[in-house]
């Protein structure tokens, strides 16, 4: 930085901080008690609330079943023995990030049916009712990168997810064309794990040479013997 000192021409300007950042003395008393807060990523750390007090290392389990996955920032306060807290502010308490992921399983994909030249039925399994969230990225080739689209339904808590999905050929080929699709699902946060590219392959304007007698369950349902 320069300073540049000018003459002031009979005016005086004169700047001073007004603001100093939080400043706190090395660590001499042993904690008795801390308090632990919690609030969502993105959040504000004024938001917190006070999750409860605890002894240093105590073990706590508690129930925590949102329909929404969505992070939550931990910060902690020690306490020693005579009252003297470590930090006065929230926003200055050390900070730990739990990331909620529930749906991480690689979804199944499937046909149903015989793929014509214009439509193909997919039965989709492999996620929970907690999904909320599914992205399909289909592809010419397995690698996913030539003629690549990808679309995201995005639905409300609470609500679920269809296990079929039909793909509408648009082109105007008529012979056969085989594509890959990948899918990913979601319970609000970050997408769990991919499914493998599969590959599928519409029929030609004769309705020929199509993938055909995919054994996909529209329904999702279970398959038992009776006998």
């Amino acid at each position: 930085m320069n300073l540049v000192l000018k003459r002031a021409g009979g005016f005086n300007l004169v700047v001073r901080p007004q603001v100093r950042p939080a400043w706190y003395p090395t660590e001499r008393s042993r904690a008795v008690q801390v308090e632990v807060w919690w609030r969502y990523e993105g959040e504000s750390a004024a938001a917190a609330r006070l999750f409860g007090r605890f002894v240093p290392g105590q073990a706590v389990a508690v129930p925590f079943n949102p329909l929404v996955d969505r992070n939550i920032i931990l910060s902690t306060i020690s306490i020693s023995a005579r009252g003297l807290r470590s930090v006065r502010d929230i926003a200055d308490a050390p900070e730990t990030i739990l990331v909620f992921q529930r749906e991480t399983a690689a979804p199944t994909i499937t046909l149903v049916g015989d793929a014509t030249h214009t439509l193909m039925t997919l039965s989709i399994g492999g996620f929970s009712a907690l999904a909320i969230k599914r992205r399909v990225r289909i592809a010419d080739d397995v690698g996913m990168t030539t003629g690549l689209t990808e679309t995201e339904t995005i639905l409300n808590p609470g609500e679920t997810l269809s296990r079929v999905i039909y793909l509408n050929r648009t082109d105007v080929g008529t012979g056969t064309r085989t594509i890959y699709i990948r899918v990913a699902h979601s319970s609000g946060g970050e997408y769990g794990a991919e499914s493998t590219a599969v590959g599928f392959t519409f029929a030609d304007d004769a309705e020929a040479g199509g993938d055909t007698a995919g054994a996909g369950d529209p329904f999702g349902g279970d398959t038992y013997d009776v006998v």
